[in-house]
Parts: C-alpha cells; structure tokens; sequence
C-alpha cells in the first residue's frame, strides 16, 4: 500500500530549493508524482504530491526538513492524503485556454473565475504576470479550464469576450488538443 503526501515550501527564491526538497525526499526513498514550482516575484514556491512504500511517520519527514528550513529560510509545510485523495483525478471534460491581455486592475482573476465558476467550468492551472514597465502596468492571465461537453461554447465565448469588454481587456478561449505528460 502507497502512503501520499502533499508537501509545501515557501520562500526567498535561490539556489538549492528544488535540489533541497527533493534530494530529503529522494534519501527518504520516496516517489515524486506531481508538482508546480514557481517563481513569484522574489519568491519561489513548491507544491509536490509525493509516495512512498513505507510508513514514514510525520514527525520523521517533519524533522528531515528542518535543515532544510533553516538553512535556505523555508516555510515547509506536508499534509499526508487519505486514499480518497489518491489518484489522478477524474477529467470533467475537454481541455481549453483561456487568455486574457491587458491593463492591470483589481478583480480580473476574480471575475473571470467567477464567470467560469458560474458556467460550471473547473479550472486546473492558473498563472498570472504583471509586466514590470509601464504605466499602464500590463496584465497576463492563463488558464486551463476543462469543459463539459454539455457547455455551448458560442454562448460562452460570447459571455467570456463581454466579459472582457467590461474589464478593458483581451480574452480568448481556445482548444488545448495535445494533453502534456
């Protein structure tokens, strides 16, 4: 049996995090099998599901991070998966992107998540950038959405583009054929 557990860290981004995180784990002789890793400004943060075939106890994989922690300044954090937390998780439908391009303000994220959380729509990865020059300041969302085949997607294309009309900025929805790993 698989024990499964979701492991955090945050901090100043540098050298040796992700070699870190996942040389603890590895000399544990656990298994990576999904993660995001990223640069937020100056901050860089992981988010990694990892397995293992023995039963590590919290308190070990805790005290294995503390080094870690201190010496490169992390906020570690696990989380152990109950098996109904296991598992690739069901595709609710066909992938697509969504983009939107313009100038910055509050509530972009906001209302186009809620527009697509409204229609049903199950968002799966989100990125956000916002341009460094300016003024106007520029702003860069992504997502990858999966749509119901049940979803007319005229009508939300439509919803998406008056969306973007009242935020001042370009939105577009297209298909992701090519499924990645």
């Amino acid at each position: 049996m698989m024990n499964r557990w979701i492991v955090t860290a945050l901090g100043k981004d540098r050298p040796g995090i992700v070699a870190g995180v996942t040389g603890i784990l590895y000399k544990l002789g656990c298994n990576l099998e999904d993660s995001a890793m990223t640069r937020l400004e100056g901050e860089f943060a992981i988010m990694l599901i990892f397995s293992t075939s023995t039963k590590l106890p919290e308190e070990r994989l805790l005290r294995a991070f503390k080094p870690l922690e201190q010496r490169l300044k992390l906020v570690v954090h696990l989380k152990s998966l109950a098996r109904n937390e296991t598992g690739t998780p069901r595709k609710q439908g066909r992938r697509y992107l969504i983009s939107v391009y313009g100038a910055d303000r509050p509530g972009i994220v906001f209302r186009v998540a809620d527009l697509l959380s409204r229609s049903k729509i199950n968002v799966t990865d989100v990125h956000t950038h916002r341009s460094t020059g300016g003024p106007p300041q520029l702003y860069l969302m992504l997502l990858e959405v999966e749509i119901s085949s049940s979803i007319n997607l005229p009508a939300l294309e439509r919803r998406l583009k008056a969306q973007g009309k009242a935020l001042g900025v370009e939105l577009s929805l297209r298909s992701s054929e090519a499924d990645v790993l």
